[in-house]
């Protein structure tokens, strides 16, 4: 990934992540037979960690050196509050399920439920694919100008 972003640019290289981190939950994730979510696993993990490895320098670029520790400080604290409220979010779309006699219509209800979180992730990924997108136009206003690779 490091030779990739010297050629693309750090946030445009961030942006490809996690677009295709949103792809890969509603391409490889939704409906996967075993042998498709463990390509959904390695790529998802390849994609959400250039993601959050890109986090840091992104930030600098933007926001300055001198606003980092403030910036990053509101970019996890949002985050926080995604993680805090995403599992139980997930955990209420699937619901409780029990074991009962009518095994095949709950594990259709089931897989249904889990494609619905599927999707709540995806929505979720896309939603920060524009908000990642939307980083460039304050920066190149700051740049006075607009660049491709950036």
């Amino acid at each position: 990934m490091g030779v990739l972003v010297d050629r693309v640019g750090r946030q445009n290289m961030r942006q490809s992540r996690v677009m295709f981190s949103a792809l890969s939950v509603l391409a490889l994730w939704y409906d996967a037979p075993r042998a498709r979510f463990l390509a959904f696993s390695v790529f998802y993990g390849a994609y959400a960690g250039g993601y959050n490895a890109l986090l840091p320098t992104t930030i600098t670029d933007v926001f300055g050196v001198q606003n980092y520790a403030a910036v990053n400080g509101v970019i996890y604290f949002i985050r926080g509050i995604g993680m805090l409220f995403g599992a139980p979010v997930a955990g209420a779309i699937l619901g409780s399920h029990s074991r009962s006699a009518s095994m095949l219509g709950s594990s259709m209800n089931l897989r249904k439920r889990y494609h619905e979180v599927v999707w709540f992730d995806g929505i979720l990924l896309i939603g920060a694919t524009f908000c990642v997108a939307y980083l460039r136009w304050p920066d190149a206003r700051n740049e006075g100008r607009w660049v491709w690779k950036a």
